[in-house]
């Protein structure tokens, strides 16, 4: 293998069937060791090494059914990647350079055995040389799909046609046309439809046309043409391809309202389905589409399960249906209006169930938390004994008879508070009492979950201030390798960064929230950190076949908090995330937002099917470019995480903007020190019955419009009210113009309690505006409300006419 800075060149063909994955990677986990070709989202072709002057990308067409040729070509100070014979991308030459070191490894598809590339990869090379533009254009147009570069054997004659000029085919059938040309050098069939050309075959005297689905009879025409030494002949044949293959109709009946909380079912009426039947065509595809709540449901056997909505408001149903063509729909509204409040689900005990040491007890919306001990007994006795204890003073003692299977049930309920109890479990047989199980150390109070990437887990900083543990605060810890299945009692104190071989990390935030809830309400308090780093919010899905399955972020924690019986008392999800999804790292050929609100909507439903009693979700809107991974692109994330409080009736969105010290990428533990100082108030709102006399949630926007039609004014309304200071005028954009005014500026503002007025710098066409883009925005101008919180940033939101 190459070593060191030493020339090179890495291609391969491939084929994705997801847009991310590495192609090929070879070196070593050293500085500026390695290689590795990516495809990554959106769809592009990156060389990652390392941060060396070889890191380069290049954009590629996005398709899942067709090859890409990407070759990369290494000299010191000169990276180059080609795509299908193409330069179409340079490195930075004043970079670090490549310093591949012996034994170098070579990886198809992944990178030390995580192999992550699905799809096709097909001549694969690395070689010692810098291969030429000529050499590489020449193995592309040789080896391309409809390679062009030479023809097929030359026939003796002149004859020249094609077997049909016109003809009439039926949808689904397909055509066979024979053409001939003698004496010619080369020939291509082309299709041309609604004045678009198509190359579909190369050196073939034979086409077979699919004519597929049609809505409605479409006409195309299909090209032979063929090239001689003096001239290019082509033949046309006219195609008629005719609808004859019924398409479904149907409607969909739903109720005019709901209380989001009874299961109600929604199935398309088909009204032809004989006919669908009859035409061999009565398989039909379902896909439905929900907006304008978060919602929990299922598809199942071309139904629609509506289970739970996620707030009130009117929900949106859409169902698609097709048999092969094009999918036909019908849209219906239903009016929901959520209860105000939702009973407390108990949580059932388990068959055999006894409290442990150090065990957390979350007490529900009775106050109370309850200690159960259920099994069965191996040896007989006439009764059994649960005897509780507070600090040492008996609390509560419950005794029962022995059932003749042997079985026994019995249950304390606990005070929540600064309390230790001991719980006592035992028998009596002729009058002697024999103490069969003791737990110390028990707690009662509130559980939270933490959950996220890197910001979340918090514990990576600069800043090495030594872990510490609290004995009112609790967690449980986490499963690594067969740990799972291991009987070992992982309740703790819990340390804000784990040292060598603990599992129950809080991380500093975590923990300082923790200390200031315990120290103010005086309960215990539970949290659960469930983040993991350089994530994407893909990767936190439930798996529904198995959702404790420990190969997702997901099944992971649910593990925990199942093993620790906290399932029905989580009150609340933190959740810090977005980093990975900002930029190039979208999991559906995108950038990462487009699809987000979709999976946060998918996995809040998930937490509120595993966590029942789950009342409040507490989102971070993340950094601007957090971790220099925006590039431009995390603005518009940003933007989703604003909205969604729009799906959600327990939704609160905080910012981190104004956050100081800043991070950039991780904070300094005084940084991280404000996400607890900020997202404390709304927990003692929420849960402990604490009045704000303030707004202690960040500035938001709740409509923008133009004053006039001279739109040389736009008012933008917020939620409560902001400070204004003219050098923020520079922070807001313009977009989006029908017209281009690139000119036309904020040029000053002013603020009337809730109310943002900017003045612009003459008459405007801009269709949206933007507070705040990442590429080019000041830390120490950024826009607060009136309560010293930043304001939660937004991007091309549309302006109203006047």
């Amino acid at each position: 293998m190459p070593t060191g800075d030493s020339v090179h060149s890495t291609q391969a063909w491939f084929r994705s069937e997801k847009s991310r994955g590495r192609v090929v990677a070879w070196g070593n986990e050293e500085g500026q060791g390695k290689v590795v070709m990516q495809y990554r989202s959106p769809h592009r072709v990156w060389m990652e090494c390392y941060f060396s002057d070889a890191n380069v990308g290049a954009p590629i067409a996005a398709s899942r059914s067709e090859w890409v040729h990407a070759v990369h070509t290494y000299r010191r100070g000169q990276s180059q990647i080609y795509v299908n014979g193409v330069l179409a991308g340079r490195g930075n030459p004043r970079a670090t350079p490549l310093n591949v070191r012996r034994p170098a490894r070579l990886w198809i598809g992944g990178w030390y055995n995580n192999y992550n590339f699905e799809g096709d990869i097909d001549e694969l090379r690395i070689s010692n040389v810098v291969r030429s533009a000529d050499w590489i254009k020449l193995e592309y147009e040789n080896q391309k799909p409809l390679q062009t570069l030479v023809g097929p054997i030359v026939q003796v004659g002149s004859q020249f046609g094609v077997s049909r000029r016109a003809v009439v085919v039926s949808e689904g059938q397909q055509l066979k046309l024979v053409g001939t040309a003698n004496g010619a050098q080369k020939v291509y069939w082309n299709v041309k439809r609604n004045q678009h050309t198509s190359l579909v075959a190369v050196d073939r005297l034979h086409f077979t046309l699919h004519a597929g689905r049609v809505s409605g009879d479409q006409s195309l025409t299909i090209q032979f043409q063929a090239v001689y030494p003096d001239e290019i002949k082509t033949f046309e044949t006219s195609v008629v391809i005719r609808e004859q293959i019924p398409e479904p109709k149907f409607t969909l009946q739903a109720p005019r309202t709901w209380d989001g909380r009874q299961t109600i079912e929604l199935e398309p009426q088909v009204q032809n389905m004989s006919e669908l039947r009859a035409a061999g065509v009565g398989k039909l595809d379902y896909r439905w589409d929900i907006s304008g709540l978060a919602t929990i449901h299922e598809n199942t056997n071309g139904k629609l399960i509506l289970q739970r909505a996620q707030n009130s408001g009117q929900l949106h149903v859409t169902a698609h249906l097709a048999n092969g063509g094009q999918e036909v729909l019908s849209r219906v509204q239903i009016a929901v209006q959520e209860p105000h409040t939702d009973a407390w689900v108990q949580r059932p005990p388990a068959s055999d169930e006894r409290p442990q040491d150090n065990q957390f007890y979350a007490r529900d919306d009775s106050n109370r938390g309850t200690l159960h001990a259920k099994g069965t007994l191996k040896s007989p006795a006439d009764s059994v004994f649960l005897n509780v204890s507070a600090d040492g003073k008996p609390f509560a003692s419950k005794k029962q008879a022995v059932k003749s299977d042997g079985t026994y049930a019995l249950a304390v309920h606990l005070k929540p508070g600064l309390i230790k109890y001991t719980a006592t479990i035992g028998t009596i047989q002729n009058g002697v009492s024999q103490v069969l199980h003791r737990a110390q150390n028990i707690v009662c109070g509130d559980a939270y979950i933490i959950e996220g990437q890197s910001n979340a887990l918090a514990t990576d900083t600069r800043d090495q201030s030594p872990a510490v543990t609290h004995e009112w605060i609790r967690s449980y810890g986490n499963p690594r390798g067969n740990e799972a299945d291991t009987d070992q009692n992982l309740w703790c104190h819990p340390v804000w960064k784990a040292r060598q071989g603990e599992k129950a990390e809080l991380g500093y935030w975590g923990m300082e929230l923790a200390k200031r809830l315990v120290q103010s309400q005086q309960v215990p308090i539970c949290i659960i950190n469930g983040a993991v780093g350089g994530t994407r919010i893909d990767q936190h899905q439930r798996n529904p076949e198995d959702p404790t399955d420990l190969s997702t972020i997901y099944g992971r924690l649910l593990w925990r908090v199942r093993r620790a019986r906290l399932t029905h008392g989580i009150r609340a999800v933190l959740w810090h995330q977005g980093e990975n999804d900002q930029g190039a790292a979208g999991p559906d050929g995108g950038y990462g937002w487009e699809t987000y609100q979709q999976y946060f909507v998918r996995m809040s439903a998930a937490w509120k099917q595993d966590y029942p009693n789950l009342r409040k979700y507490y989102v971070f809107q993340i950094w601007p470019n957090a971790c220099a991974m925006g590039r431009g692109h995390g603005d518009m994330l940003r933007e989703v995480q604003r909205t969604l409080p729009r799906l959600y009736s327990n939704l609160e969105i905080m910012s981190t903007l104004g956050i100081s010290p800043p991070g950039g990428c991780h904070y300094p533990l005084e940084g991280w020190a404000q996400f607890a100082k900020l997202i404390q108030p709304l927990i003692e709102r929420d849960f402990y019955g604490v009045a704000a006399t303030n707004p202690i949630t960040p500035a938001n926007l709740k409509r923008i419009r133009y004053t006039s039609d001279l739109r040389n004014e736009i008012r933008i309304e917020f939620d409560q009210p902001i400070e204004w200071q003219e050098t923020l005028a520079d922070q807001f954009h313009l977009d989006r113009f029908r017209a281009r005014q690139s000119k036309i500026h904020v040029a000053s503002g002013r603020v009337s309690g809730n109310v943002l007025t900017l003045k612009l710098s003459g008459t405007s066409s801009a269709e949206v505006i933007t507070y705040l883009k990442e590429t080019s925005w000041n830390p120490k101008q950024i826009l607060r409300g009136r309560n010293g919180i930043a304001a939660l940033t937004f991007c091309n939101v549309p302006i109203d006419a006047p």
